[in-house]
């Protein structure tokens, strides 16, 4: 681009032409006494065209009476000459002025704020916090003292167990990591009781807050197991029956199956209505059929039930909309695609949206193609919490 290429060159450059019989001499000089010149071409003989820095231009004018040669600027490029054009346009070298010193200043403010690790607590209170403690968009970074703002955040959100500030360029990147929180368990009403798995997999994480953990991370349980007992144990006094409480995370899977045809009938409805009506005795079906047997309807059927000298007799109602078929055939691309969107929305309707604290941890996706559909399967690995209060029973 031009305006790219005149920074490049601010300097100034200019594209000389020598005229004369000594232009091999006027070039060796050149090299004598330290003059850089590039791009040099021979138009005809006796005529040379060189590109040389403005700077040194008026070096050339000693060579040119000891060679005897001519001189003539044929094209100037740069910054330089830009600026010398509009020299006695004050008001230009104000707003280029104008443009570096607000670039500058605007380039060391945050204008974009980026917040990860939060799950339970919502980036519009991480937001309002960190503009009582000192970051927001306009914020100058220049001086931020980013402790400062760390230590205000904790206090102010009791939530938070950890938070990072990063300044990247115009962006201010927080990284929070928030305090485990304990599940509020139905039916506790404080109580000895057990958390019990709601759920089959493979735990992940167990923290006991109040009770006995009855297994370790990696084991299998079973839906329905004790995962944390309501019981705290001690060589020296005797057992404590309490309300269990604490966290309980597995991994479990989700299975994802849905068949997709290539070839999709799709019925389009013309509002064409038509109704007709029959009898069924002892499960034999007749109906007046007037119906255009080139068409296509959708029936819906409506029933009086009676009985009649012991056979069982209802006289039918039928409702008849009539269709054409549009086949709609689809590629296995488009499949895929279609396929991926389902996942997604299963993924995040179905499961996530259902389970506490809830995560993907894997994704297996198994492809069968047949003559006339694709069969998608996947396993989806999620990480969940889970767990139930159960009151113990009083005979224990």
């Amino acid at each position: 681009m031009i305006l790219t290429s005149d920074i490049k060159n601010i300097s100034g450059i200019v594209t000389v032409q020598i005229e004369g019989f000594f232009t091999e001499r006027f070039i060796n000089l050149c090299k004598i006494n330290n003059i850089k010149i590039w791009d040099v071409r021979n138009i005809v003989k006796g005529i040379i065209r060189f590109k040389i820095k403005i700077g040194d231009f008026k070096k050339l004018r000693k060579i040119a009476r000891k060679t005897k040669c001519k001189v003539t600027i044929k094209e100037k490029k740069g910054m330089y000459f830009k600026l010398f054009k509009y020299r006695k346009r004050k008001i230009v070298f104000i707003l280029i002025f104008l443009v570096i010193v607000f670039s500058i200043f605007f380039s060391n403010c945050i204008w974009n704020i980026d917040i990860e690790g939060n799950n339970y607590i919502s980036n519009q209170e991480i937001l309002e916090k960190l503009n009582q403690s000192g970051i927001y968009i306009g914020k100058c970074k220049i001086g931020l003292e980013k402790k400062d703002i760390i230590d205000k955040m904790r206090v102010e959100i009791n939530e938070l167990s950890w938070i990072g500030i990063e300044i990247d360029g115009t962006t201010a990147k927080i990284r929070v990591v928030e305090k485990t929180k304990l599940p509020d368990y139905a039916n506790q009403n404080n109580v000895p009781g057990d958390i019990i798995a709601n759920k089959s997999g493979v735990v992940s994480k167990i923290v006991p807050e109040n009770g006995t953990a009855k297994y370790v991370e990696g084991s299998y349980v079973q839906e329905g197991s004790v995962l944390i007992e309501g019981a705290i144990y001690s060589e020296f006094v005797d057992t404590e029956y309490v309300p269990a409480k604490g966290i309980v995370q597995i991994q479990s899977i989700y299975k994802y199956k849905k068949e997709y045809k290539f070839n999709n009938i799709n019925k389009i409805y013309n509002n064409k209505v038509k109704y007709t009506v029959g009898i069924t005795i002892n499960s034999k079906e007749n109906m007046l059929n007037y119906l255009n047997k080139s068409k296509k309807y959708d029936i819906n059927k409506s029933s009086k039930n009676i009985n009649l000298f012991g056979n069982n007799v209802s006289f039918d109602f039928y409702k008849c909309k009539e269709y054409t078929e549009d086949i709609n055939i689809l590629s296995k691309e488009d499949i895929l695609n279609i396929s991926e969107k389902d996942q997604e929305e299963y993924l995040n309707n179905e499961i996530l949206s259902k389970n506490i604290n809830a995560s993907l941890v894997e994704k297996t996706e198994n492809i069968e193609e047949t003559d006339d559909s694709i069969i998608v399967t996947v396993d989806f690995l999620v990480n969940e919490q889970i767990g139930v209060f159960r009151e113990r029973e009083t005979n224990e």
